[in-house]
């Protein structure tokens, strides 16, 4: 392939601020069929800057004047609970259901980020240990599912696993999981557009600017920052037209990769520098709002809320 070819087919657009339109699709007649705002990484605790920041956040979103249905979280709910103890943990879910009954009257719904997962090892036996505290208290149901929302499937998964040394954490979908979700695109109605939302990005150049990557001019990119098997992602997807876009967190930067008809999108941080500053490597504090059309093409607005 030549590098014309190349850049066709594969189009790299980091740290957009703007509204953006998967390219080359015709947007005569297409109507909005929902439209929903992505938080992620609120990492907040029980102190008073995040919750008041969080809250402000909350009614940003809910004074768009095209206001959105529900919102999509991201993942990390929390600051840390993978090296917290109980009470620790407690004290910053309690902080996030505080600010979210006070100050948001949208549905949520939930995707597990690394840090909304205990991970104490002295809390190995308690039956809370892992992903279950999360789960409860998200509401979810399970860690990874499915559902239909005006028109477009969403698919959302955990991609936060246990490293063979039992040790926390890598980012990959799990064998049962891509069996799973094997199954759910197979079954989906080709007419049907597709989302999938992964806290730990599916695709993305964010790993790339960290000069901490690169050693001896080799960059070297964790399954911390990009999914281990994302090839295998790739290739599923492409099997699949129906499947239009991927959005995820955990980086706090924001990026958009086009790829085989795929929007990845990562999206920001609500917390910023992990609310020790606004500012993390030149992208704001901020959240998402994306209008998905009935022709599956998506559009992205990214809001910076304080």
């Amino acid at each position: 392939m030549n590098r014309r070819s190349l850049l066709k087919s594969a189009t790299l657009l980091p740290l957009a601020t703007t509204s953006e339109l998967i390219p080359n699709v015709s947007q005569a007649a297409r109507k909005c069929s929902v439209r929903f705002a992505y938080i992620g990484d609120t990492h907040i605790t029980p102190d008073a800057k995040p919750m008041e920041a969080v809250g402000r956040c909350f009614h940003h979103v809910q004074d768009q004047k095209d206001k959105p249905a529900f919102i999509l979280h991201g993942g990390d709910v929390i600051m840390d609970a993978l090296k917290q103890d109980r009470a620790e943990v407690q004290k910053q879910w309690d902080a996030w259901h505080t600010v979210a009954k006070a100050n948001n009257s949208l549905p949520i719904e939930y995707c597990i980020g690394n840090h909304d997962i205990w991970g104490y090892a002295q809390a190995k036996s308690d039956s809370m240990y892992g992903k279950k505290w999360a789960v409860d208290l998200m509401k979810i149901g399970n860690r990874y599912r499915s559902f239909d929302r005006n028109g477009w499937h969403f698919i959302i998964l955990d991609s936060v696993q246990v490293k063979p040394d039992e040790t926390w954490y890598t980012g990959n979908i799990d064998p049962e999981q891509m069996d799973w979700l094997k199954q759910d695109l197979a079954k989906t109605d080709t007419k049907t557009p597709i989302l999938v939302l992964s806290h730990i990005p599916i695709f993305s150049p964010t790993g790339f600017f960290s000069e901490a990557n690169v050693k001896d001019g080799i960059w070297g990119i964790s399954a911390g920052l990009v999914l281990s098997n994302t090839p295998e992602l790739l290739k599923l997807f492409y099997q699949y037209p129906n499947v239009k876009t991927a959005l995820s967190g955990h980086m706090h930067l924001l990026d958009r990769v086009d790829y085989n008809n795929v929007s990845y999108y990562c999206n920001g941080a609500v917390s910023g520098n992990w609310w020790k500053s606004e500012v993390y490597q030149q992208t704001k504090a901020g959240y998402a709002l994306f209008d998905l059309y009935d022709d599956g093409t998506v559009e992205r607005t990214f809001v910076h809320y304080s």
